[in-house]
């Protein structure tokens, strides 16, 4: 049963992988763009590129590294066509605002897809599906390096083996990667492979075949990425220990080692490991210095990338959570997220491993398995080959460490090239539990995270809106053309809205505060296809029409441009768009919608909705009232006047509102100079806070401080007069009762004070 499991883990990674590679759009993975142009410039030209100071921005940073992948991608799509392959790739214009952003609400999608991606591809398309299968096959190649290497650490053990291998194939971030167009899993393969081949020369004979096939695989790996230069320090340094531990049983027999002996062995190692390598790889390294000075051509690698960013190691160090989510399930550009559940599977998984690891070695330490009071040699061989694999870790990480402090790379694919170990160690770790069913139920784990992060995470991201037969009841209607020969037919918010006076909201989901996000569907129709796609402008506008958010894309999030539409279509177009941190609060913001096209210079923008926006926390009520107004309205508090005035000045009154009963109607404030019982000498009239935050929305609990100004005519005579303040119905003017104390007053006013005009 056990030997038909390896071949079941096999065909589901490459079932899995290749559904990856099918449902992920093309070119949405990390730099997948460029690996592929860079590919298809060395089948079309025939030579590498050369990384210009006005450098193609096709092939990007790509053109910087080493070549073997691009070489064996462009033979790979040489019989296709690719020629047309810049024009048929629509790059998102406003891409750069999704890149490595998870909370972006638009634009995650750096590719335009249109309908020449789909099946049967041709031509581009096809191309570069055939290097995403080349891809998934080297992560194969991956799996089987881990298995057969997991067999030569426990030749014994058929259980961790498959573990190993079971745990890589299912990881849901080891999926994505081999199912892109990337140098990585070529690398991460020949890592693989040459740590494959150190194990076993650990446990058998050196030989000059091995050695020479050893320094091949360095070669290439280092042809592949520049960490193939990590790979051959790693392979020398666990070659020296490999023969210090054959060569001796005790630290003595370290000090008689002759330095005739290590010449020899030095000499033969450099003979049949380096040659090989600086064969295959001195060349590109001599090529690199002749064009750039710099024999690893990182220097171009990081100007292309935005140039050193000069970090310290603390804030690299600060990049941590980023780059361990990203060890297991991060996708699109950097801005996928698995759900919270998906970490936590994994993290579980490496702490069980790591506390079965601590648990194993403390019951041998106890049983004295491990120790040899003859030799503390024999004592450290047992650990030698753990400790020289998990150094292996250590060194990638530290390359990627060095590399991060001169540019963002906190990616964990880029450790990917020290999968082995890590596999090799949470197998172990894991499998030294008694409790048998971790043993499935770990892999039966890591499986389902991977087809959640599928079909749960990378499918709903791309999905474009969908085609309605008509405009829902619970929309509202608009029938607003906007150009380019679309109509906005109407939208449905699912924040709440504003009603009109004596209406009830359209939504009751709940109100926005500062930080939330609006969610809302505008239904669009195109009477005629636009030739050139329009972009969507959406603002959302709080006190005086200052902008609180807004959202910049194509339609559907940027996935799906008028050009591609049918015409007559009804498009439901769901978006959001997110409220700044800092917003003067309450107030109705208005929603407001514009097409940018090359046509019109000065588009309108069309008001099409309003969300109600209130502080997190409204103040504390107050038990005190100067007056009530329409049994729905205190008055808790106002500023004194000013006790003298000129014609001419203008005088500011503070106050504050509680709000006890929603009024459900509009009211204007009043703020009046006049004797008492006749008409005012001078008005101050005007909605709360300016109109900005109507009264029909207001709800009972709500506190918040407002200021009305009042202007003192030229012709006002010199004496003292009452200010008043009240309210009334704005379309009726009709005033609204208001009591003190539960006494009604006259005019239904309050008096604040009493201002002394002098003429100056």
């Amino acid at each position: 049963m056990k030997q038909k499991l390896l071949p079941l883990i096999l065909v589901l990674y490459l079932l899995i992988t290749l559904a990856y590679g099918v449902v992920n759009p093309l070119f949405e993975a990390p730099d997948e763009h460029w690996h592929f142009f860079t590919a298809v410039y060395i089948a079309e030209n025939k030579r590498l590129p050369i990384v210009e100071e006005d450098y193609d921005t096709w092939l990007s940073q790509e053109a910087a590294q080493p070549p073997l992948y691009y070489i064996l991608g462009a033979t790979l799509i040489a019989p296709f066509d690719t020629s047309t392959a810049r024009e048929d790739v629509w790059l998102n214009p406003f891409g750069t605002q999704g890149i490595g952003n998870a909370a972006a609400l638009a634009n995650r999608n750096q590719i335009i897809h249109t309908t020449a991606e789909t099946w049967p591809w041709h031509g581009t398309f096809l191309a570069a599906h055939l290097l995403r299968v080349f891809s998934t096959l080297l992560g194969l190649g991956t799996l089987l390096g881990i298995y057969y290497s997991a067999r030569l650490l426990w030749p014994n053990a058929a259980r961790r083996p498959l573990l190993a291998t079971a745990l890589v194939a299912f990881l849901p971030q080891f999926n994505f990667q081999h199912a892109a167009i990337s140098n990585d899993p070529l690398v991460i393969f020949l890592c693989t492979a040459a740590l494959w081949q150190l194990i076993w020369l650990w446990h058998h004979p050196l030989t000059m075949r091995r050695l020479l096939l050893l320094g091949i695989t360095i070669g290439l790996a280092a042809l592949s990425k520049n960490a193939g230069v990590l790979l051959l320090l790693f392979a020398v340094g666990f070659l020296v220990m490999r023969s210090l531990k054959e060569k001796s049983t005790d630290f003595a027999d370290w000090r008689r080692l002759s330095t005739s002996a290590l010449v020899s062995w030095g000499w033969q190692t450099a003979v049949t490991l380096l040659l090989p390598v600086l064969l295959i790889a001195g060349w590109l390294w001599w090529r690199n210095w002749q064009l750039y000075g710099d024999w690893t051509a990182t220097s171009q690698f990081i100007r292309l990338a935005g140039g050193d960013r000069g970090f310290t190691l603390l804030q690299v160090l600060a990049e941590s959570g980023g780059l361990w989510r990203s060890l297991f399930a991060v996708f699109g550009w950097f801005n996928l997220l698995a759900p919270a559940w998906v970490y936590w599977v994994w993290n579980g998984l490496v702490v069980v491993g790591l506390a079965g690891i601590v648990r194993l070695e403390i019951g041998d330490w106890r049983l004295g398995k491990t120790t040899n009071r003859q030799s503390l040699v024999s004592n450290l061989q047992n650990y030698l080959l753990p400790f020289m694999l998990f150094g292996w870790v250590l060194a990638v990480y530290a390359g990627l460490v060095l590399f991060m402090l001169r540019t963002p790379a906190a990616q964990g694919r880029l450790l990917f090239p020290a999968i082995l170990p890590l596999a090799l160690g949470l197998a172990h770790g894991l499998a030294s539990w008694r409790w048998r069913p971790l043993l499935w139920l770990a892999p039966a784990a890591a499986l389902l995270t991977t087809l959640y992060s599928l079909w749960g995470v990378i499918v709903p991201a791309y999905q474009l809106p969908p085609i309605v037969a008509s405009l829902p009841e619970e929309a509202a209607p608009l029938q607003q053309e906007m150009g380019a020969g679309l109509t906005l037919l109407g939208v449905e918010m699912e924040t709440e809205t504003a009603p009109s006076t004596g209406s009830t909201p359209l939504s009751s989901s709940g109100q926005a505060v500062p930080g939330d996000t609006i969610w809302f569907t505008l239904y669009w129709q195109a009477e005629s296809i636009p030739e050139i796609p329009p972009e969507l402008v959406v603002n959302v506008l709080g006190r005086s029409l200052h902008p609180i958010g807004s959202s910049h894309s194509f339609h559907g999030r940027g996935l799906f441009p008028a050009t591609e539409w049918s015409t007559g279509s009804i498009i439901a177009d769901r978006m959001g768009v997110r409220l700044a941190e800092a917003i003067e609060t309450p107030v109705l913001a208005q929603l407001f919608v514009r097409l940018v096209d090359d046509v019109s210079l000065d588009p309108p923008s069309i008001p099409v909705s309003s969300v109600k926006v209130v502080p997190d926390e409204w103040p504390e009520q107050s038990e005190t009232s100067l007056a009530e107004i329409g049994k729905a309205v205190q008055l808790t508090a106002v500023s004194t006047p000013p006790p003298q005035a000129s014609p001419g000045d203008t005088i500011e009154v503070d106050v504050t509102w509680q709000v006890i009963a929603p009024p459900q109607a509009d009211w204007t404030a009043l703020l009046h100079l006049a004797e008492p019982n006749q008409p005012p000498l001078a008005t101050g009239d005007s909605p709360p806070l300016n109109g900005d935050y109507p009264t029909r929305v207001w709800a009972a609990g709500e506190v918040f401080s407002d200021t009305y100004t009042l202007t003192i005519p030229d012709d006002v005579a010199n004496g003292r007069y009452p200010l008043w303040i009240g309210m009334y119905h704005s379309e009726t003017i009709e005033r609204l009762p208001l009591t003190v104390n539960g006494e009604p007053q006259p005019n239904q006013v309050y008096q604040i004070g009493t201002v002394e005009i002098v003429s100056p």
